[in-house]
């Protein structure tokens, strides 16, 4: 997508309805939207030790891990991003 899409939107709803950012489209053309979901989904599919049979050189397992080592920076982060993603960026924010 480009910076002209965001303007319109109509690009954006497809990969997103809520038409706000992030969103992503994998290769295989599923759409995801919502930071932790998309981090989730990268850290599954590249992450360390991943034995993915696809073809990209992200898909070798050599990226360094996205998430966290400790249960107590995983949480404190998750909590960073669903406040982000329920009272920032929400539709229904009310600031």
């Amino acid at each position: 997508l480009g910076h002209n899409d965001l303007d319109q939107g109509e690009k954006l709803a497809k990969i997103n309805p809520l038409k706000k950012i992030p969103a992503f489209q994998t290769d295989t053309g599923l759409n995801l939207f919502e930071s932790f979901v998309i981090i989730s989904y990268l850290e599954d599919r590249f992450g360390v030790g991943n034995n993915s049979s696809s073809s990209s050189s992200m898909a070798t397992g050599t990226m360094p891990r996205l998430m966290l080592d400790t249960a107590e920076d995983r949480a404190f982060v998750q909590l960073l991003v669903r406040i982000h993603d329920i009272y920032i960026s929400s539709p229904n924010c009310s600031q």
